[in-house]
């Protein structure tokens, strides 16, 4: 278990040993949720509140319980939840790598293959403590005593259908950093900087990628216009990044998906076996009777995995756990396939999950929808669910308002700070919040789901504040 997790579960048990869970009265809680839900600013608005005894079952507040809103990323509270009880806190993302050829004393007469399988972690700049597998690669030939490799390294990205991408995902998210596809093979978070210099009329000097990636191209089809409104678009067939709009004259960093991890892994493997001493031939060989196992590369596990992307809502990695919720149900690797598992499992447990509408893992998708009940209704199941070696709950995974995370300014200053975990989600008019109350020991799981308000997203987040604070300080 990561290092930040232990203290951050030190600082909640100390909090609990200072301030002990009230009981949250049912009229209390309905008048802070009718006073937010009557706001003027509602008027419009599609929302829901709830808040749950989780021990009785009985719900003490909430309105529109059974209203299906748009849920952003608090969709990945319940990916998450069936990735711990489908597959383990201890589960890991295995990535086989093989010599693919026969071996004459030092030189491999193939190729080394690495082969995807779903791993969303490799080479992740958030798992810098986990070994990186192409210094692995090299120390397993160094051990081998393999100084010469006369084929070439092959990627094998066949397990998981293309596109990668999810298909009821807007197609201008496709191009940045939280768009970006899942593949069988990731490396570096699926993603690069875009590079350029813009100009009034249109033109784009010293287009790159960092790191460079092998075949992605830059199709420039800006516009005249000398303002600061650069469109990006990505082509997976091509596979592009193309700039569209019109730019200033400045320079522009963009961090963007990368359409071709597998190219960037074969790439990285392929200089540094170079630079390690290890002579690489470029021959063409094909698929070998003889193949041995090199090694087998390890994710972080489950949990890691897990608190990492609730508190960072990484997109990638939930849909990494969608897909290996599928194939690991022996179903095919595909979004569709995972959430169908995800309905009988939450179903078999008498969870009602008729007005959930998924069509991803993470919540990027428009149309996943899903009431406020059925979150209260997830969350207290999972509350004393204890899974792996460590006996982690969800919530021992979630972020802590106040610690970790805040909605707006006020909880943070309160005397309930850090008592509240929780996970957020947002897209253009869409802004929800669902978690536990208190975080060390939860007795209330909540929700509020809102879309279409009027006024801004700050004042929207400080009347969440409110509300939250209208229900659970003393």
């Amino acid at each position: 278990m990561k290092l930040r997790f232990i203290i951050t579960l030190l600082l909640l048990a100390a909090i609990g040993n200072t301030l002990q869970a009230r009981e949250i009265t049912a009229q209390r809680t309905q008048k802070a949720i009718d006073r937010f839900v009557d706001d003027s600013l509602m008027r419009h608005a599609s929302v829901g509140v709830i808040v749950t005894d989780i021990k009785s079952g009985k719900m003490l507040g909430g309105r529109n319980i059974n209203l299906a809103c748009i849920t952003a990323s608090t969709m990945k509270t319940v990916t998450s939840s069936a990735a711990l009880e489908l597959l383990g806190a201890d589960f890991t993302f295995d990535t086989p790598v093989y010599l693919d050829g026969e071996i004459h004393g030092n030189t491999l007469r193939g190729n080394l293959v690495v082969v995807g399988r779903g791993d969303p972690t490799l080479g992740s700049v958030y798992f810098k403590d986990n070994l990186d597998i192409v210094h692995e690669v090299v120390g397993a030939l160094n051990k081998q005593g393999i100084t010469t490799i006369e084929g070439k390294v092959i990627v094998d990205n066949s397990l998981y259908y293309y596109p990668p991408f999810n298909g009821d995902w807007c197609a201008d998210d496709l191009a940045w950093d939280f768009g970006m596809g899942l593949h069988a093979l990731n490396y570096c978070d699926n993603r690069m900087k875009l590079v350029f210099t813009g100009k009034g009329d249109g033109t784009a000097t010293n287009a790159h990628f960092e790191p460079n990636v092998p075949g992605v191209q830059i199709i420039n089809h800006m516009r005249p216009g000398n303002k600061d409104n650069v469109v990006v678009l990505l082509e997976y067939a091509n596979p592009a990044i193309v700039l569209t709009g019109t730019a200033a004259d400045t320079t522009y960093y963009f961090d963007v998906a990368n359409p071709t991890p597998d190219a960037l892994l074969a790439d990285s493997l392929s200089r540094t076996l170079a630079t390690s001493g290890i002579k690489l031939g470029n021959r063409a060989f094909a698929h070998s009777d003889h193949r041995w196992l090199l090694l087998t590369h390890k994710s972080p596990i489950l949990s890691d995995i897990i608190a990492s992307l609730l508190e960072r809502s990484d997109n990638l990695f939930t849909e990494g756990l969608l897909k290996a919720i599928a194939v690991n149900s022996h179903r095919e690797p595909t979004a569709a396939q995972g959430v169908e598992v995800i309905d009988s499992l939450f179903t078999a447990r008498g969870i009602d999950a008729s007005g959930k509408f998924q069509y991803d893992g993470s919540g990027l998708a428009r149309n996943n929808k899903a009431p406020v009940k059925f979150f209260a209704d997830i969350l207290s199941y999972m509350s004393d669910r204890r899974f792996g070696s460590h006996q982690l709950r969800l919530i021992d995974l979630m972020t802590r308002l106040g610690i970790n995370a805040k909605i707006g300014t006020q909880i943070p200053a309160s005397s309930i700070s850090g008592m509240i975990a929780s996970k957020s989600g947002s897209m253009r008019d869409v802004q929800c919040y669902v978690g536990y109350f208190p975080a060390d020991n939860p007795q209330y799981a909540w929700a509020v789901l809102v879309n279409n308000w009027h006024g801004s997203r700050p004042n929207l987040k400080e009347m969440i504040d409110r509300l939250l604070l209208g229900i659970f300080a003393p």
